[in-house]
């Protein structure tokens, strides 16, 4: 028996090099299962974090396309145009999640854009505030005509000319509001967080919004117009 046992397995007294190399295999593959098992648990995570931006792309394009349904309602309900002026940076506070909206109003005579509505923070401080065509971040877009996004240093390169440089601001978007090629205004809006920094997706719902807000901005003042004209129409044939 021991001689068929030598023949089956020739190499005698080597049990312990069996059991170790078994060992070792086994915390190989062990070793393998558990980087695997890693390997599989960063790619769940991948996942969710690509699905939660998914999400919440998906709800900031939600509120951006309510803002834009919102000026309509505006135009077909509103007379009054500080309060149109009010609800118009009211929105871009709620959509874009930022630290201050300002809406600036172009003056043919002066040559100059004014503040006419804030929502946010330091809104007694700018409110009617002045700036001149090709001053600050504002000044420039209006006298260029050219919307601005600055979310990192270097963005300002972008944009020869433009001195202006905030440490204190991590990201911003200025569009020009222009209606049939007549500058209206400018919008800004502005961060104040590093959680909050604006994509160039942001730039353009923010130009489609401010598309939709100059013209709802001149065919109030149209509407008012014409109805102060009818007025004063009516009152001559009354006179007479």
């Amino acid at each position: 028996l021991n001689e068929r046992v030598a023949r089956f397995w020739p190499w005698m007294k080597t049990e312990m090099v069996l059991i170790v190399g078994l060992s070792l295999i086994v915390i190989v593959f062990v070793g393998y299962l558990a980087q695997q098992q890693q390997h599989v648990i960063a790619m769940h995570k991948e996942l969710q974090r690509v699905r939660e931006e998914a999400d919440a792309r998906l709800r900031r394009h939600s509120n951006r396309v309510l803002a834009l349904s919102s000026i309509s309602q505006i135009i077909s309900v509103e007379t009054n145009l500080q309060n149109i002026f009010d609800r118009i940076t009211t929105i871009c506070v709620e959509t874009f999640s930022c630290y201050r909206a300002s809406l600036m109003l172009f003056e043919e005579e002066k040559k100059e854009i004014v503040v006419r509505s804030v929502c946010g923070h330091g809104m007694q401080e700018i409110l009617n505030r002045r700036q001149g065509l090709g001053e600050g971040i504002a000044g420039y877009a209006a006298q260029h005509r050219e919307p601005i996004l600055l979310s990192r240093p270097s963005d300002y390169d972008k944009y020869p000319g433009l001195e202006y440089k905030d440490p204190s601001l991590p990201s911003a978007m200025v569009v020009p509001l222009i209606v049939r090629d007549e500058l209206v205004g400018v919008l800004n809006v502005r961060s104040r967080s590093a959680d909050v920094i604006y994509e160039p997706e942001d730039l353009i719902a923010l130009q489609g919004f401010a598309a939709g807000a100059g013209a709802c901005i001149r065919h109030t003042e149209h509407m008012n117009w014409m109805r102060k004209m009818l007025s004063h129409r009516v009152r001559a044939k009354s006179a007479k």
